[in-house]
């Protein structure tokens, strides 16, 4: 099994996956923003061992420090990035669950309405001292067991894995941690109001003279101001809502490519297919072949046996 791959300023502590569950503890030195803009069909736990990282979803930046917990569902739009120049790093482990994997442990315990629990309730968690420490006797009896490999150790994996689940759907109690007072600048203040806007009408054609005129600002400072608040760029911002959007009609319906792709927004059916292939890594045709085969959008699970 191949392993993640290691960028220069960083260590991986921990790799280690059984059947739809993976592990991943990683440490970053220095300021990291995620240069994947994604979302991906991975269930996520991200729990934060030290350090500080802005998350950005629903179209707001939330900040999360040491001892907290991220839960982040399948297939939102997020980004993670640096909180900023005073950024020395941070120490994070997360816990991935595929959809095929969410499914069979639904149905073995029906009464969890896991994949409701994320959809209600994804976002970031301030985690008190003994939901820290549940969620580290996770970790460290899920590596455990990996290490050791003693008869049955996969099922003692999996049971340390539904135990934190139902740590979870009982004791998290979820708070706002996008706070209006901390991001009152104007630059915040424009960039959500762009991603309100673009959320809404990614379908339809925009371009930067648009919002620009729409919304009373110049190119450049639209440009930079939302790049830096959001992580990304407009065009991205764009393209990655449309790429959804298309996804859900390709696993849904059977309309024909260029039928999905003027339904999302693209004019041209070969720039649709450019787009939709950089985000996904196979064309819309071959994605519609293998509906029913699980594909990961991220580099770590392509590697689970």
């Amino acid at each position: 099994m191949l392993e993640p791959i290691i960028e220069a300023n960083e260590k991986l502590t921990l790799f280690c996956s059984i059947d739809g569950l993976a592990v991943e503890h990683k440490v970053r030195y220095g300021q990291y923003d995620m240069r994947v803009k994604h979302f991906h069909p991975e269930y996520e736990i991200f729990y934060i061992l030290d350090g500080q990282r802005d998350f950005f979803f629903d179209n707001r930046v939330h900040h999360a420090s040491k001892g907290d917990l991220i839960l982040i569902d399948s297939n939102l739009i997020h980004m993670t990035t640096s909180t900023g120049e005073d950024d020395f790093g941070h120490n994070r482990i997360i816990l991935y669950i595929t959809p095929d994997r969410m499914k069979s442990i639904e149905s073995a315990f029906p009464s969890l309405n896991l994949t409701r629990f994320f959809r209600a309730n994804y976002g970031v968690y301030h985690l008190n001292e003994e939901q820290q420490n549940n969620f580290m006797d996770f970790y460290y009896r899920f590596k455990r067991e990996y290490q050791e490999k003693m008869p049955n150790y996969q099922l003692s994996m999996e049971f340390a894995v539904m135990e934190l689940l139902l740590h979870m759907t009982r004791d998290l109690k979820r708070t706002d941690t996008f706070d209006e007072h901390c991001h009152d600048s104007k630059n915040y203040q424009h960039a959500y109001e762009i991603a309100d806007y673009l959320s809404e009408h990614f379908r339809d054609d925009i371009d930067l003279d648009f919002l620009a005129k729409n919304f009373y600002l110049s190119k450049y400072y639209l440009c930079r101001t939302f790049r830096e608040v959001t992580g990304y760029n407009i065009r991205e911002y764009i393209n990655i809502y449309r790429i959804r959007a298309a996804k859900q009609l390709l696993e849904e319906t059977d309309e024909s490519i260029d039928s999905v792709a003027s339904k999302v927004g693209y004019h041209s059916a070969t720039h649709f297919e450019k787009i939709f292939k950089s985000y996904m890594n196979v064309s819309p045709l071959k994605y519609r072949k293998q509906r029913n085969v699980y594909v990961s959008m991220i580099p770590v699970m392509n590697h689970l046996t």
